[in-house]
């Protein structure tokens, strides 16, 4: 299914939307940096990573599995699952192709934060099955001369956001790092929300399976 040369949306309207982003999956690696809380650990303040720290062994210790991300995409969804889903809502305006055809697009265009944005993401399959979601926002209008619009604005409309998206459950914990700033994370079940600023134009939000994590981690 794949040409040379540079292609728009426009032209590849009659191709299938499920088959360009089985193709890209190897790419995400690549635009998407991880956004792990265990590598800015040292740097972090003591009192948010205690707080942290016993609300992750309480929640994993529950029993309790919480799966749903966002827009009817869950944890343990199989890759067949994620990309018929994703055309769906391709079909009905909601996704589309996003940051170099590399992950969905959905745009934010209905007050959800204080400008217009985009919010790209795509998971990573363990077991054909995802276990984490890569997610970036960035302001539709960012510009190294619009100030307002860069990432230490976004992160606080971002969290403000995901406080309404994510309201039930336990509150987002705010932990300080001295060289990447604040860190708000959430833990409910086995799902954790990170979110931090990447860089001046970018907010990173990455969810984790930590049962699965679990047992990467023993291996």
């Amino acid at each position: 299914m794949r040409r040379k040369g540079p292609r728009t949306y426009g032209a590849i309207k009659n191709e299938c939307w499920y088959y360009k982003i089985i193709d890209v999956n190897k790419r995400m690696k690549i635009l998407f940096s991880i956004l792990l809380l265990s590598a800015v650990i040292a740097g972090c303040n003591r009192s948010g990573i205690d707080e942290y720290n016993y609300l992750k062994s309480k929640e994993l210790s529950s029993g309790k599995r919480v799966d749903s991300l966002f827009f009817g995409i869950y944890f343990g969804m199989t890759s067949k699952q994620f990309f018929s889903h994703c055309w769906e809502m391709n079909k009905k305006g909601v996704f589309t192709d996003g940051q170099n055809n590399t992950a969905v697009l959905y745009k934010l265009n209905h007050n959800e934060l204080e400008h217009d944005a985009s919010m790209n993401f795509y998971p990573d399959f363990r077991d054909n099955k995802i276990y984490k979601m890569q997610v970036s926002f960035q302001y539709n209008a960012w510009a190294p001369w619009n100030k307002q619009l860069f990432a230490d604005t976004l992160m606080n409309d971002v969290v403000k956001l995901y406080s309404k998206w994510y309201s039930g459950g336990n509150p987002f914990i705010k932990i300080d790092d001295e060289k990447k700033g604040s860190i708000y994370v959430k833990v409910d079940g086995n799902r954790r929300i990170t979110i931090g600023r990447y860089d001046d134009m970018q907010v990173k939000v990455d969810y984790t399976d930590l049962l699965e994590e679990q047992k990467l981690n023993a291996r």
